[in-house]
């Protein structure tokens, strides 16, 4: 996992297992399943394939972060100039954010998170 001093929460490299191993439901998405390498996750995921053509087989990084800033993020409405944050809009005033470290990027929320039992998450 990653440390304070980032927005990213979560970082790890997954491997794909299947791709529409139910078959495919949407014509430009694709449900993929990848187990991750460090912290030994299962991930099924939901992406469009015309911006990001993935293969079973291939790996690749993943990273969930609380904004696309580079500085990280203090208590909510401690600070006005928060009111920027969002660095991947066209009007950010040229700031580079995390997103110029990744080839695709999304933004949403986590559907479900399945805490497990016991070692086990």
């Amino acid at each position: 996992m990653s440390s304070n001093t980032s927005n990213i929460v979560f970082d790890d490299i997954f491997t794909i297992n299947a791709i529409d191993k139910e078959g495919k439901k949407f014509d430009r998405v694709s449900r993929l399943y990848a187990h991750s390498k460090n912290y030994d996750m299962d991930l099924t995921l939901d992406y469009n394939i015309e911006l990001f053509p993935l293969q079973s087989g291939q790996s690749f990084a993943l990273a969930l972060a609380s904004s696309l800033s580079r500085a990280p993020q203090g208590p909510a409405g401690a600070d006005d100039e928060d009111k920027d944050r969002d660095v991947w809009r066209p009007d950010a005033k040229g700031r580079k954010g995390l997103d110029d470290d990744y080839e695709y990027v999304m933004y949403g929320k986590v559907y479900r998170f399945d805490g497990g039992s016991a070692e086990i998450v």
